[in-house]
């Protein structure tokens, strides 16, 4: 092989390799230059404070849905917070603050502050409740009268009144729906702060328009009053309703029940008068209805 192919092959070989290498550099710095790990999120220390869990505005009866826990900076926690305990066995200021009224309006995850609630007893707690035009009255009941102690202030319920009435010369017994969907405003029950232990309520206070008081003092005189928890889940047309509503706390209003029910429609063993030849008219006069009756003639 002549010196001049040698020369020639060389040179080929050198262009080559610095071909090569120029295309790898020119590849290297077309990539995107490596990210550095990112760092883990500092943990953030502080304490769990209360705050609300959706707009509540002026008026509304706190719940536990109300309510939810969040982190706060240490170092930014004034006294008028509301601070979760870190010992377990400590009771849950959550407890404490069902049925509390909110006096100021407070956004979704702002903290639940002392001075923007009142507890029931607080002075100016009715007055910042009650709806204009409303009425605030109280009524005893019972451990059976009142559900066990189940029912909540903001809870709504039915009051049904159970007497004894005449009819035909016998004594009837029957219970009717005097008001339905009546708001729960303050209740007497009291947790025990050492056992946690719920103590029955005596007495529940209602909002009821300034009729509504005056039935309700004649129903004490009647016959026996009973309370009825109603669900929270409401109907599509009622969802509906309260949806479109611009006031934050439309509810319907409590209004008169429209059922009853007589002794013999419970008991097959109570003697039910015959009405082969009897016709029954319902009279209404005002609130008040009456059921005649008439023979029929031959």
């Amino acid at each position: 092989m002549s010196a001049r192919n040698i020369i020639l092959i060389v040179a080929a070989v050198l262009i080559t390799a610095g071909t090569a290498y120029l295309a790898r550099d020119w590849l290297n710095n077309q990539r995107p230059p490596a990210q550095a790990a990112a760092p883990p999120p500092p943990k953030i220390e502080g304490a769990m404070v209360l705050v609300a869990a959706a707009d509540l505005p002026a008026g509304t009866l706190l719940q536990d849905k109300h309510l939810r826990w969040q982190i706060w900076p240490s170092d930014a926690v004034p006294a008028t917070y509301v601070v979760k305990p870190k010992a377990e066995d400590r009771p849950d200021p959550i407890i404490g603050l069902l049925g509390a009224v909110v006096r100021k309006g407070i956004s979704t995850g702002d903290p639940v502050s002392r001075g923007r609630i009142l507890q029931p007893g607080d002075r100016g707690f009715l007055a910042a409740v009650l709806r204009p035009g409303y009425r605030a009255m109280s009524i005893q009941v019972t451990a059976t009268s009142g559900i066990s102690g189940l029912v909540f202030p903001g809870d709504r319920v039915d009051l049904i009144l159970t007497h004894a009435v005449k009819r035909g010369g016998k004594d009837r017994r029957a219970s009717e729906t005097v008001l339905t969907n009546v708001r729960v405003l303050a209740i007497d029950q009291t947790i025990d702060d050492q056992s946690g232990s719920a103590r029955v309520f005596k007495n529940a206070t209602f909002e009821l328009t300034p009729k509504q008081t005056e039935m309700l003092a004649v129903v004490g005189e009647i016959g026996r009053l009973s309370l009825t928890l109603r669900s929270l889940a409401k109907d599509e047309a009622e969802l509906e309703r309260l949806t479109n509503s611009e006031e934050p706390l439309a509810e319907p209003d409590p209004a008169r029940g429209l059922t009853h029910t007589w002794d013999t429609e419970v008991s097959r063993l109570l003697w039910q008068p015959s009405s082969a030849n009897v016709d029954t008219v319902q009279v209404s006069r005002g609130n008040e209805t009456k059921e005649v009756k008439f023979r029929r003639r031959k």
